[in-house]
């Protein structure tokens, strides 16, 4: 009978430990998998967001501990990653190794990068054609604008408006709302009044 239930004990022991380790190894799945829901979910922001380079910064998850590195064009671009990536669910905190790439790197990958567009960038000229859209939609979507009558060109963040409209206050409100969208830093605002031109 002691046989009996020592074997019945040891049997059960064992079969205890392997459950633990069954346990361990579900918790170290599950762990794993969590951290490469945060790196994809880090990395996809990343890509979105217009003002970084995700294929220049390295995202490494442990535990959800997030370890950044690689390069960034500036001091601002750097604090953008990190907080991007604090702001990621499951996330327990960030380490930031991101360096600043220097100028004549920076100078050097627009150059390559330089299409048949004069002096702008592939990126730019991205950036420059979204810019263009969005003024170009905000224009048609007001009542009280001619947008399919008003011409929009976008280089560097300046936007210049173009064409003909009815009055001069929706000449100053093609601006304003030219003015109000993303990254415009300035507008060049050509409209020419036509009383004629609804």
């Amino acid at each position: 009978m002691k046989t009996t239930s020592g074997v019945l004990l040891v049997s059960f022991a064992f079969l205890s430990l392997q459950a633990l380790g069954d346990t361990r190894k579900s918790d170290s799945f599950s762990s794993e998998a969590k951290d490469a829901w945060i790196t994809g979910k880090i990395e996809t922001i990343y890509t979105l967001n217009r003002h970084l380079n995700p294929f220049s910064i390295n995202t490494d998850v442990d535990r959800g501990m997030v370890h950044l590195t690689g390069m960034v064009e500036s001091d601002i671009d750097r604090d953008l990653a990190v907080e991007l990536a604090k702001n990621v669910e499951g996330v327990v905190e960030v380490k930031s190794e991101l360096t600043i790439e220097p100028e004549t790197a920076r100078q050097a990958a627009d150059a390559a990068a330089t299409k048949h567009d004069g002096d702008r960038s592939f990126g730019t000229w991205v950036d420059d054609a979204t810019t263009t859209a969005a003024v170009k939609s905000k224009l048609i979507g007001n009542a009280n604008t001619s947008g399919m009558k008003i011409d929009v060109d976008t280089r560097g963040d300046v936007v210049t408006l173009s064409g003909r409209v009815a009055s001069s206050e929706e000449k100053e409100l093609a601006g304003e709302i030219a003015r109000s969208t993303g990254d415009v830093s300035d507008v060049r605002n050509q409209l020419v009044v036509d009383a004629g031109a609804n």
